[in-house]
This record gives structure tokens, sequence and C-alpha cells, in this order.
């Protein structure tokens, strides 16, 4: 956690990881009926939510049983486990008997495992961000006894997209998505301009779905078999048995303006591409890198690495295309159909999916934190979507996603009908029901807080002032009236309270003059101050343009890594080059490991 989002969130510990000597098991421990039976989360007319656990800590897979046994998988730990099974005992829904189990560890001591887990004939299989694994855990049984047995060993590993999402069929085949090692496979990666390789080396064990037998032990990766490729990451897959196939939601690619900038500004990036729901038959390749799904046009196109320019549709004509397209890095993560009854008629046969939010639309806001339904009419979608869970964020407006209150990450169906909705931040689980009441738990919109802007402000208050009075204040004094002649005043300056890009890049490379102010001609050289990370940039800047009565929206360290990254320099900018690269273009997940 950085020292910016401290000061909002609080210290949290970081668990070390155990050995991993069995399956393990904790002793059962009773859970704290700590519930609250009203809920922030806004839903259709008619439907409740109620809380029945929290404190999982960051949450990964929710698993229902069909004893109605709950597991949850983790990306870090609890009680030195990864899996937690819980139960309700006396009926009221609300969990009150928790089992860790499953201690781990991985090869990549600096990646903390992301399990998903899925159930298939007594058996818990897990996988982490290397092997595949099952504990045999029959009906009844809350956690394993006997020790856990490996599937399969050495998935192809890589730092970017290393979480793996599983799903099994009837017949026993385990579907695992081993998503693509970079954002676009550039012959240079995160490299304005450059090209992408053709074809794609990264293809032959990475951004695809694979499968292997779930009743044989000890499989290699060469024992598994590509069902489908092209796809760049699916962590959100299920496989459906009335509709029997398979069906993921993938994540589309970044940075289309910062790599790109001649054809894509910042709101297209921000927007583009699509995140795609689909069908999947063997032996389909969905296109990546070579192709993305722009769903304001409605068209797979070409990728500018590849020639495109945005509109050119070429070789892309030849990939599958989606069934139903979400905006631009809502990150879908988990997918629930429904063929339960208890639900109104018209979410029957549909699909639910999880969006848990988007990192890297800034400058706009931040958008996703929904649960989506997905209506099917004759065993196929209709190609709509709608919002069905919102209210999770906790503000009608977003910049930072560090501020979200949750994200909803899992998503499952409970033998009773009932849906239950998995938080990724603080592990708390929503049980929703049909009363066909009038929402008694639904907040009503008006009610959550407008913007996460003051606490982005506040937060900038104590780490932005100490900043800026340890490397500012000589200068542009200490209350920003700067020195006549020498050091521009910041107090209401517009080039404080404008354009983004151009102050980040002022406090990044620094600044030679002249530059005038009211007047007034200053010529001294401002020393650039790249040597700050991106969240101590992004805290004083902030500071800078909320004090000196100046009131300019945050700086967020989003922006600031994608100015750090696209434009480098070692010595200072006059004004001229400064002025000539006004603008934010978007930033990118891939500029480090995507850890969605």
């Amino acid at each position: 956690m950085s020292r910016f989002h401290a000061v909002l969130r609080g210290a949290t510990a970081v668990a070390a990881l155990v050995l991993l000597s069995g399956c393990g098991s904790a002793d059962r421990t009773e859970a704290p009926a700590t519930v609250v039976q009203q809920s922030e989360l806004q839903l259709p007319a008619g439907f409740e939510a109620q809380v029945v656990f929290e404190g999982t800590g960051e949450a990964r897979e929710i698993y229902v049983r069909a004893d109605g046994d709950l597991f949850v998988s983790l990306s870090g730990l609890r009680d030195g486990n990864h899996i937690l099974g819980l139960r309700d005992t006396d009926g009221d829904f609300v969990i009150d008997v928790i089992e860790p189990f499953y201690p781990l560890t991985t090869p990549d001591e600096q990646r903390a495992p992301r399990v998903q887990i899925e159930y298939f004939d007594d058996y818990l299989y897990a996988a982490d961000n290397e092997r595949l694994v099952r504990l045999h855990l029959p009906p009844g049984q809350l956690s394993p006894r006997g020790d856990m047995e490996v599937v399969v060993d050495q998935i192809p590993h890589q730092s970017s997209h290393y979480a793996r999402s599983l799903s099994v069929d009837p017949q026993g085949w385990l579907y695992v998505d081993i998503g693509a090692p970079s954002n676009a496979c550039q012959a240079n990666p995160k490299t304005k301009g450059s090209p992408g390789l053709d074809p794609c080396p990264q293809l032959k064990e990475h951004a695809g779905i694979w499968r292997w037998r779930s009743d044989v032990l000890n499989q290699s990766r060469e024992d598994g078999e590509q069902f489908a490729g092209g796809i760049r990451n699916a962590i959100a897959q299920t496989w459906d048995t009335v509709y029997d196939g398979l069906f993921v939601a993938q994540m589309g690619r970044d940075r289309l303006d910062s790599l790109w900038p001649e054809l894509f500004d910042s709101e297209q990036s921000a927007e583009l591409p699509a995140e795609e729901f689909f069908r999947v038959e063997k032996g389909q390749n969905f296109g990546w890198p070579y192709c993305y799904y722009d769903h304001l046009q409605k068209k797979k196109v070409l990728a500018p690495e590849y020639g495109g320019d945005g509109r050119t549709v070429g070789r892309c004509a030849d990939y599958a295309g989606p069934q139903v397209a979400f905006p631009g890095h809502y990150s879908p993560a988990s997918i629930a159909f429904y063929h339960a009854d208890h639900f109104p008629e018209r979410y029957q046969g549909g699909a639910f999916v999880a969006l848990k939010g988007s990192w890297n639309r800034a400058p706009l806001p931040q958008d996703g934190y929904i649960v989506a339904f997905v209506p099917f009419a004759d065993g196929e979608p209709t190609g709509e979507w709608e919002v069905f869970a919102d209210g999770f964020k906790g503000f009608n407006t977003l910049y930072e996603r560090g501020n979200a209150r949750y994200r909803p990450q899992g998503v499952a169906v409970h033998p009773d009908g009932s849906l239950y909705i998995l938080d990724n931040k603080e592990g708390r689980i929503w049980r929703i029901t049909y009363s066909g009441k009038a929402a008694t738990t639904s907040r009503a919109a008006g009610s959550q807080p407008e913007s996460d802007r003051n606490l982005i402000v506040a937060a900038s208050q104590g780490r932005g002032a100490e900043i800026y009075l340890t490397y500012c204040a000589s200068c542009h004094q200490a209350q920003g009236g700067g020195v006549p002649g020498e050091f521009p005043p910041l107090v209401n300056s517009e080039w404080v309270s404008g354009d983004k890009g151009r102050l980040i890049r002022t406090v990044l490379h620094g600044m030679r003059g002249p530059i005038e102010r009211e007047g007034q001609r200053y010529n001294e050289i401002m020393p650039g101050h790249a040597f700050l990370d991106d969240e101590d940039v992004a805290a004083l800047l902030t500071f800078v343009r909320s004090s000196f009565n100046n009131t300019a929206e945050p700086v967020h360290k989003s922006e600031v890594l994608l100015v750090r990254t696209s434009d480098p320099s070692e010595s200072p900018w006059n004004a001229a080059e400064l002025e000539g690269r006004l603008g934010l273009t978007q930033p990118s997940q891939n500029v480090g490991p995507d850890t969605r």
C-alpha cells in the first residue's frame, strides 16, 4: 500500500506465506454474528440484500456447493490458509462456522497466489499461479482431511496476468485460462509506436484456454490441449450444464492513446476496447493481439500494432466476435448462470457477471463496480446487458480505485435460488433474494457521497504538504507567494490549476525559463523531481492544486505514471516544450504488472 493511500485507508498487515505440507486444516472456528441486515446495494424493485459474512480479506472466488456450504478462495492468508469453508448451521443464512484450509506457497515469492476454485465429483479443485491441485471434500465435509493431490504442475507462468480461472464440464475436463504476458505483443513492450510481433510468439503457451483431465494426477503442461486461443485474459469463465458450453468474459487491452496518440485520445482509450462476453467452442480464435472489439462501432477492428487505425477491420473479419460487450476496463471477474425459479421469469436462463471495476480510465472517473445481468433468449444472449446490483464503490463519481468501498469479485447461485455476491476488498458476502415487496435494504442513490475527491484532497494535506515544504517552499515560499523576478507564485495560478499533463511534466522534468506570470518574467531553472515516486508526485500536486487559493481536481498516481513512462527526459524543459505537450493520455495497466 502506498504512503498516499495509507493516509486514506490505514496500514494493513501483510501475512507471510506458509510452506505447503499436505492440504492442512485449521481448527473449526465460530464466526462472529456481526451481520448487517441492511445493505448499501442498489437493486431492482422487489430484491433484498443481506450481508451474511465479512472479513475474509482480499477474496478471489466464491463457490456454493449443492448442500449450501460456501467456499471462498483468497489472495492473502487467513490463519495460514488460502481457502475458507463457510457454513450456516441454524438456517438464518448467516455464516457461523469457518474452516480455513489449503496452506500454499509459490516459486514466485513476489506474487501472492491468486487461487481459483471449482468443485466436481467430491473434489475441490484449486488453480494457483503455476499449478492445479485437488482436495477430497465430499458433501457434508467443510474442509479436507487428506493430503492434496497435484493434477497439473508447471502451468506456464508470467508476471502480468498470472491469475488462473478454472471451470469443469460434466465429462471431467478442467478448463484453465492462461492470460497473455503482455498488453499487445509489441516488439518493444510498452513503447510508443512499437509494432506488434507477427506472428505473436506468446500465443504458443499463453492467451487462451487450455484443458486437462480432472481424474489424472501429475500431468504436465504438455499433457493439456489448447481449447481456444486469442483470448487476452479471462478470469471470468464458467461451464454451464444447461447450455452445455464454456462461457468467458475477457478483459480487453490497454494503452491505445499513450502508445498511439495520433490515433486515439484519452476518452477513446478510457472507453475502448470492450470487455467481451462469449461462448467458446473448441478451436476458436478470438483475435488477440491482432484485433480488439469496438462496442461503439460494433465491430472487431485491427489493432494499431498491426497496422490498424481504429476503423479498419482487415484480418479481424476472420476471428470470432463477442455475444455481449461491456465498456472498456470494467474488469469482468466472475460469471454465474441463473437456472433457478426464485427470481422473476425474466432472469431465468440469464447470466450474472461481476464487473469489479476499472483503475485505468484516468483522467476520466473510474467505472464498473457493478454486477450486470445478461439476458438470454432461446439459449443465446440477446446482446444486451443491464445493471443488476450497484452501490459497491460508495461514490457516484470515483477517481481512485483504492477509495472504492467494495469491488464485486464473485457471483454464485445458491440451491435455494438466491444469488451470492463476493467483495474483493474486505471479503464481504451478500445474499440477494426476491420478495416482490418494495425494497427496504437498497440505499437511495442520492444518499451516496457525490465523489471521492474530498478523500483524495484530504489525503494530500499531510504527505503533500510535507513534500512541498521539503522540496518546493524554499523557492515558491511556504504560502506559495514565490519570489518576485525569480520564482513565480503559485497563488491563483492557472499553471497550477490548468492542464494536469503540463503540471506533472513540470515537476518530473523541471523547467527552464523564461515564463511570464501576471506581467512578470521569471527566468530561473526549476530542477526535475523525477526521484519522487508516483504516489508522492500525485500527493504533492493534489496539495498544490487544492491550496494557495487553487481549487482544481486532484492528480492521480496513474496520471503521473503515464507521463513518466511516455515522456522520459533527463533535463529541464522550457515553457514552449511544455505547452506543446498539453493533454494527458490514458494510463496503462501494463507499465506495471496487471493484478486484476
